[in-house]
């Protein structure tokens, strides 16, 4: 079931705000506006709390959101153990793996 939500016009001015920073908004205490725990509670966007070295609340739109507001999806890097890791399994399975004779 897909239903569209009628959004107030502060939502719409923060969805844009976040959307002009690239996706992603940084302020103190921005968690506890109205709007962004709205926005948060409808699923458009995620919020990560500062911590004790940084005191910024991070607002960023959802995957979902990021294609809806018309930006690129992210897309991760993998680490580079990951490709370490990948690497060396190549070169084991090339050495120790089955070789079919004709």
């Amino acid at each position: 079931m897909d239903r569209k939500v009628s959004q107030s016009p502060e939502l719409d001015q923060l969805l844009a705000a976040i959307c002009s920073e690239g996706g992603e908004l940084s302020g103190i205490g921005l968690a506890d506006y109205p709007i962004v725990k709205e926005a948060k509670a409808l699923g458009l966007i995620d919020v990560t709390v500062g911590d004790a070295w940084g005191l910024d609340d991070t607002v960023s739109l959802t995957p979902r959101q990021r294609v809806a507001m018309g930006l690129p999806p992210i897309v991760r890097k993998p680490s580079v153990l990951a490709l370490a890791m990948q690497a060396v399994t190549a070169v084991v399975v090339r050495l120790f793996g089955k070789h079919s004779h004709m």
